[in-house]
């Protein structure tokens, strides 16, 4: 069996997207290939993922998981894409220039031959919704209409002038943005298939769609966000796909067809360009528990895996396997953590209690137990913006000295702040955690040997549906899961603003609020250094969450695979899958 190690990639900040115990795929070897071995090539490469995709537009704030992201890289494109070496253009889409500073100006150009793959053109229409839908400006009364995951750059946005049909577009921006280079990336979707299921007619490039939303007619608009927000959804468990004229491509690869959370994608026959095409015919995408994804790759069920949270037991499996897989190992851009629910009636709401917590977590006998099996070097993380891996990190966590208050379990220090808050009797929390995770569940069993000690009760709460649970407040009280990277300078905003979408626990803090806007709109990668140190002693200071550590990641592969690609962003392993091929 071939292992191979990778560095991790250096970021600025960590992401959007949720995830649960699930890490970054590793990288892999590359070869060439003669004529012979061309012609040996298998027709189609299956993928261990463990949890069914349930959503073909990503961008949703109940959708944003990386479960989608592994389908969604090979059948969306988009101007910019991540990568190994951070977020890159893609210019088979389109390219696009800054045209002006002030104020800041970017130009956009579609490719002109890029479509969807049921033949209609990309263009204006899908960049206008695109931006209705994560703007933030699209509003009945003061709620939005669409819900995104996000409103990151876009709530900076100027609604982009044009008509329908046009293939060039301009984005002015109203204050500076420090990720404008990057704003367009991720899941952009059909305008067509929206504005026909929201009751508005698609003649003449989507004309009726444009108008509505440069007129703001709420009332044409109002079907179609709901389409937007909830229509792209799968049935629990995918047992099928919804009509095909619903889930056009712009990817290499279409949806096919699903049955019992297996997903299978075929090479889009009206993929516009050269460099993405898909190598290999299909790619299946097959939902197995973590703990049998091991025996799947050994069985040949599988050709690729990527264990969620994976553990020295995982590793000794994959080695025992032999040469015929071949082991990829490395520290992503994914962290694991505890949220804690600081609502108005949250368990959590008194900082005592949250400190409370904070110091009874065996934070460092969970990276010895879970982590440094699969990774010797795992530390215990203390910062939320930075990795102990990037060349920032010592230099940030000595500028914010309230990141290291909870280095050693403190028992004693617990109890005294819990008879502080007035905590006389046991306070439950109801740890939710992914129940596909063993290793989640054994996390959770280390923290209420140590937590109960302390005043709490700690509860076991495992749900295979955890990520539409965390927007249910009252339904949990701390949470369990990580935060996956993206390499962005502000990606992190809607995870601890106050009004952000992905700040679950509903943690309320002015000042964090008004250094995230700054960070927002600063360029000089130097005074953001400055204002995240600011950020993470606030943070600390106001125990945010409890901090845990950096995820250790495997990916193992048939070794008659190719171009498999380490990848520590949050698009995973698959970010280049149409590359990849196999000997049959």
């Amino acid at each position: 069996m071939r292992t191979k190690r990778t560095a991790t990639l250096a970021a600025l900040s960590v992401g959007a997207l949720f995830l649960g115990a699930c890490g970054s795929a590793g990288g892999g070897e590359t070869a060439e290939s003669d004529t012979t071995e061309d012609a040996n090539l298998a027709s189609t490469i299956s993928v261990a993922i463990s949890q069914a995709p349930d959503f073909y537009n990503g961008g949703t704030s109940k959708s944003n998981s990386v479960y989608n992201t592994y389908v969604d890289n090979l059948v969306h494109s988009n101007f910019s894409e991540y990568s190994p070496e951070g977020v890159i253009r893609n210019e088979e889409f389109g390219t696009f220039e800054k045209t002006s500073d002030d104020p800041l100006t970017v130009e956009y150009k579609i490719n002109e031959d890029a479509q969807w793959s049921d033949g209609t053109p990309i263009d204006f229409d899908d960049v206008l919704m695109n931006w209705a839908a994560f703007s933030g400006k699209v509003v009945e009364g003061d709620a939005e209409i669409f819900q995104p995951s996000s409103n990151n750059g876009y709530e900076y946005l100027a609604m982009p002038e044009g008509e329908a049909g046009d293939k060039e577009f301009t984005y002015v921006f109203e204050q500076p943005y420090a990720d404008w280079e990057n704003l367009m990336i991720g899941s952009l979707m059909p305008a067509h298939v929206a504005a026909e299921q929201g009751g508005l007619s698609t003649d003449n490039n989507g004309e009726a769609l444009v108008a509505a939303i440069q007129d703001n007619d709420l009332a044409s608009l109002k079907p179609v966000a709901e389409f937007w927000n909830t229509g792209w959804g799968y049935a629990e468990g995918l047992p099928s796909l919804p009509d095909t004229a619903l889930i056009p491509s712009s990817g290499p690869y279409k949806l096919d067809n699903a049955a019992g959370g297996n997903l299978t994608l075929t090479k889009n026959e009206n993929y516009w360009g050269e460099e993405r095409t898909g190598a290999t015919e299909s790619i299946v995408f097959k939902t197995i528990a973590d703990t049998e994804a091991v025996q799947a790759l050994q069985n040949g069920d599988v050709d690729i895996i990527e264990p969620s949270g994976p553990t020295g037991d995982t590793k000794d499996q994959i080695e025992a396997i032999g040469d015929s897989v071949t082991m990829l190992t490395g520290t992503g851009m994914t962290f694991s953590h505890i949220d804690l629910d600081q609502s108005e009636n949250g368990v959590f709401k008194d900082i005592k209690v949250r400190q409370a917590f904070s110091k009874c977590v065996p934070r460092q006998d969970i990276v010895d137990k879970f982590v440094k099996p699969v990774d010797p070097e795992a530390t215990v993380v203390n910062l939320r913006e930075y990795q102990p891996s990037q060349p920032e990190y010592d230099e940030i966590l000595e500028g914010a000295p309230s990141a290291s208050d909870y280095d050693e379990v403190d028992l004693e220090g617990a109890k005294s702040l819990m008879a502080e808050a007035g905590k006389t009797e046991p306070v439950d929390v109801r740890v939710l955690f992914s129940s596909a995770s063993q290793v989640r569940a054994d996390m959770t069993a280390l923290i209420k040997d140590s937590c109960d000690q302390a005043g709490f009760n700690i509860i076991a709460t495992p749900d295979a549906e955890w990520t539409k649970k965390l927007d249910e407040l009252g339904s949990w009280d701390a949470a369990l899961f990580g935060w996956a990277g993206s390499g962005l300078v502000a990606s992190g905003q809607s995870i601890y603003d106050s009004e952000g979408v992905q700040n679950y626990g509903k943690f309320e803090s002015e000042k964090v609020d008004e250094l995230w806007d700054e960070i927002a709109q600063t360029t000089d990668a130097d005074k953001v250094k400055e204002l995240k140190i600011q950020l993470e002693e606030e943070l600390s200071k106001d125990v945010y969450n409890v901090l845990l550590f950096a995820n250790a990641d495997i990916v193992a592969h048939n070794s008659g695979m190719e171009e498999v690609v380490y990848n520590p962003t949050q698009s995973g392993v698959t970010w280049n899958a149409y590359k990849w091929t196999k000997q049959a």
